[in-house]
């Protein structure tokens, strides 16, 4: 009871700091952000719903987690958006443009999401040049397995499916259970 206590007055003065730190971070109710989780935007927007869980700490996890949950803003104008209920754990998530992950998703450890290349494809110098972002909209209860990957452009429908390790880039209908490297749509969930 008493380390419950404990814990839940950290977790109360850690968003008491983010709120002073980042005036355009807009926090939910019953927000729970491990202290370890990164969170750097500058001056972009960026909204917590009510009951997102970001976690950074492995202690009761089932898997590995690689790194602590980050949100990087790092192009003005750009926006972080997560629904309500939704739990990322061990998530990085790099917005240059726009990415929003809808209510009741869960996303596990080790996932990128990432609207941005960040280097130009065709190019005679690695070093110099930024792509061109293109948002990610990640829909209402999905779930991304473990390792995923998912680029630019990005659209994953309503209570879709990414398997753990999977590449996903492009538009995905709602409903679908997606695997592989590319991500391909390997069966469609009937409600």
């Amino acid at each position: 009871m008493f380390k419950s206590k404990i814990r839940d007055l950290l977790f109360s003065f850690n968003l008491f700091f983010l709120k002073l730190k980042f005036k355009n971070l807009k926090l939910g109710y019953n927000v729970s952000i491990d202290k370890k989780t990164n969170i750097v935007i500058g001056n972009n927007s960026c909204v917590v719903s009510d009951n997102v869980v970001l976690r950074s700490n492995e202690k009761g996890y089932q898997a590995g987690m690689p790194f602590a949950t980050t949100i990087l803003i790092d192009v003005t104008g750009a926006s972080v958006f997560i629904g309500e209920n939704s739990r990322l754990n061990g998530v990085y998530v790099h917005a240059q443009t726009s990415i929003k992950i809808g209510k009741n998703c869960v996303i596990a450890a080790g996932v990128n999401i990432m609207d941005s290349n960040g280097h130009v494809l065709a190019s005679t110098n690695r070093t110099v040049g930024r792509d061109i972002p293109k948002a990610i909209v990640i829909g209402d209860n999905v779930w991304i397995g473990l390792n995923a990957t998912i680029l630019k452009g990005t659209i994953l429908g309503d209570n879709s499916v990414v398997s753990a390790s999977s590449v996903v880039k492009g538009v995905f209908p709602k409903n679908s259970i997606i695997t592989g490297n590319p991500g391909v749509i390997i069966d469609i969930l009937n409600y």
